[in-house]
């Protein structure tokens, strides 16, 4: 067979054929380089056995004992509310006051805000002096806000 200057011959099929298969290699090469440095990146911990029969620890009595329901009982009144709280993330503490009024101290400024409270029907408004209201609701987690969650401390 005779080859003209110009057409693919038999011997730039077979380098266009290495050439692709050189690209492959690559790709292939890279991937897998991809997957050992994903799995090396992985948890450490073995994932915990699953079984059908109840461990000895899922079916053993709790070692600490339950705690008391008055300790548990969500705010009723704002009466209740009476006291500190605080949302460590947020760096937020709202001091609530007998006669109803509070203040905020907010990542680090001291009396930030200041107003009266209400709780009613699980529902705890903030009316600041500002005339800005917050509203939040009363869940076993603590005062729910848009800003954060005030556990009492």
């Amino acid at each position: 067979m005779c080859f003209r200057p110009g057409r693919p011959g038999a011997e730039e099929l077979i380098d266009r054929e290495r050439k692709l298969s050189r690209t492959q290699v690559w790709t292939i090469g890279a991937a897998l380089a991809a997957c050992l440095v994903l799995t090396a990146c992985g948890d450490d911990e073995p994932a915990p056995e699953t079984s059908s029969t109840p461990s000895a620890s899922a079916t053993a009595e709790p070692s600490d004992p339950a705690p008391s329901d008055t300790a548990s009982a969500l705010p009723e009144t704002a009466a209740d509310l009476v006291g500190t709280w605080r949302d460590d993330t947020a760096d937020w503490t709202a001091h609530f006051a007998a006669d109803g009024t509070f203040t905020w101290d907010f990542q680090g400024n001291v009396d930030f805000l200041t107003g009266t409270y209400t709780l009613e029907g699980g529902v705890v408004t903030f009316s600041g002096l500002d005339g800005n209201d917050l509203v939040g609701q009363v869940t076993p987690d603590g005062l729910v806000f848009d800003l954060g969650t005030l556990t009492p401390r």
